[in-house]
């Protein structure tokens, strides 16, 4: 394709995607104010959250942004884990032991500094539960192969979907800067009205850039050049039509997950969207309220015509002259009801916490719980939201970590990987805070059969031999995310066991040697009597 043919593309992207802007604009504007930028430009440092009166919508989308990445992909804890398609490498001590080393050398990646990891995966879903998309790149340094990520504005990111209903094309649209391009690039290939700016001493003049990224129709399958790679990476120059760099990807670099999504649309729908219409309500009726507490507190004043003798002064100690005989000045009443008033933006302001799952987010605890009581509940409240992680899981988590175990694998960070592993095929298990509390119901499954059977193997005690203690306790483990290394391995188990036997055996000889012993000298005591 020529820069004409790419530059089309964005703009028929851009005019589908009309009617979006206008409707993230008014989100923006009372749910997410420094995104409010969708359809106007904005002078940097200008207040971006004048028509905001009531900021109980950006609390709640700040809460549930925050309690999405501590429940997901909280940094201070393991939230997935690599398995093994075939469940009889599962079983390969040698196996185990590398996956949760690749699995620790994927996390201290995700955690450097340079990859500022945590910082952009919170500022997507800010983006992803006020808006219903969110979009970020995953790349590597070129110098030190570090890790980075990078929330985009989804004002310039437009996005196309494949027969199945997954983002496979993004198109972004963004500004450089004449030095910026320059530094990125090199002089020779920027074309030249940049060149010429950059020539002249323009270097803070602006240029539209377009970056293409998606999938290559015909590429020579057995190249390995950057131009052959199954992902196209085209940056466009606007201005002159001119084509920067083409190159490619091994893998989409672009994860772009939706909050939930209709038939035939491509962008998704958040919270935002769904609780917009209270939002936008609230914010009028605290302008009422406050209105309402406006007269109350200081109240508009009946003055007789005639009466005043100065005009009425309404300061802290100020006086009011008036004729003897003509009517005082007095407040006038309104017969505003501010508990009213107040007791409708309760009921709103909790429609919205609830929009925004404050709810499920947040225990409410009552008196007298136990401990038990209280993580069921909590477990209970996480399970609501099964079909958001289901959906994250598809379209944010798994192409994520795929991404970023190719990165590091091509980079060669990962330890050589067993001889058994050759073909074999990988998974990627969640053990997150809200992934657990999804599987939870199986571990509730298995303590109520113990306590439906607790009766009977006390009648009955040979009938505990059903259960399988070892394979319990490792389907526990794994059930809740804890690492293979505390536990023993089936060999070393059947080490331990032989041992045993063994001393069992040695404890039974050393018995039998005694008896006889004794039985000797026994003997030896009658015939000598």
């Amino acid at each position: 394709m020529d820069a004409e043919k790419y530059i089309s593309r964005q703009e028929a992207l851009e005019a589908d995607r009309r009617n979006w802007d206008y409707h993230w604009q008014e989100i923006a504007e009372v749910v997410f104010p420094r995104r409010a930028d969708f359809i106007s430009t904005v002078v940097k440092g200008e207040k971006k959250n004048t028509k905001v009166v009531d900021s109980t919508a950006i609390i709640a989308n700040e809460l549930l942004g925050a309690g999405l990445h501590g429940m997901l992909t909280n940094p201070a804890s393991k939230w997935f884990k690599l398995r093994l398609t075939d469940p009889r490498l599962m079983k390969d001590t040698s196996v185990l032991r590398w996956l949760e080393d690749v699995e620790r050398i994927i996390y201290m990646s995700l955690n450097s500094p340079k990859a500022s990891f945590a910082s952009h995966m919170h500022e997507l879903y800010l983006d992803l539960t006020a808006f219903g998309t969110g979009v970020m790149f995953i790349g590597e340094d070129p110098d030190t192969g570090d890790l980075t990520f990078s929330t985009k504005h989804l004002k310039e990111c437009f996005l196309s979907e494949d027969m199945n209903g997954f983002i496979d094309t993004v198109y972004r649209k963004f500004s450089y800067t004449s030095r910026q391009i320059v530094q990125r690039w090199g002089i020779e290939k920027v074309g030249k009205d940049v060149r010429e700016a950059f020539e002249k001493g323009e270097f803070d003049k602006q240029f539209d850039i377009i970056h293409c990224v998606q999938p290559r129709k015909d590429r020579d399958y057995n190249s390995l050049a950057r131009d052959q790679l199954p992902v196209t990476s085209t940056y466009v120059l606007c201005e002159g039509k001119h084509i920067i760099d083409d190159g490619g990807f091994e893998e989409m670099p672009y994860v772009s997950p939706r909050w939930a999504k209709v038939s035939g649309e491509t962008y998704g729908r958040g919270p935002g969207v769904s609780c917009l219409p209270d939002i936008k309500m609230l914010q009028e009726m605290a302008k009422t309220v406050l209105k309402a507490a406006q007269k109350i507190v200081d109240p508009p004043l009946l003055v007789p015509d005639d009466g005043a003798l100065n005009p009425v002064k309404t300061v802290p100690g100020g006086l009011n002259f008036r004729r003897s005989g003509s009517d005082p000045i007095t407040p006038l009443q309104t017969g505003g009801n501010i508990p009213i008033g107040m007791e409708m933006l309760l009921d709103v302001r909790q429609r919205i916490r609830s929009g925004f799952y404050i709810d499920q987010l947040q225990l409410q605890q009552g008196p007298q719980m136990t401990a038990t009581e209280v993580l069921q509940r909590q477990e209970e409240k996480l399970r609501l939201m099964g079909p958001v992680l289901g959906r994250l899981q598809t379209e944010l988590l798994g192409p994520m970590v795929e991404r970023v175990f190719n990165l590091l694998n091509r980079r060669r960070k990962f330890p050589a990987a067993p001889e058994v592993l050759d073909g074999a095929d990988y998974d990627v298990e969640y053990v997150s805070p809200l992934a657990r509390a999804q599987r939870q119901t199986d571990a509730n499954g298995l303590l109520r059969v113990f306590e439906i059977a607790s009766p009977i193997i006390q009648m009955q005690p040979e009938s505990a031999q059903i259960i399988n203690g070892e394979d319990t306790i490792r389907w526990l483990g794994d059930l809740f995310g804890t690492p293979n290394s505390l536990f023993k391995s089936e060999e070393e188990m059947e080490q331990m066991r032989q041992q045993q036997q063994q001393a069992q055996q040695m404890a039974m000889l050393q018995q039998g040697l005694e008896a006889a012993g004794q039985g000797a000298d026994v003997l030896s005591k009658l015939n000598q009597g």
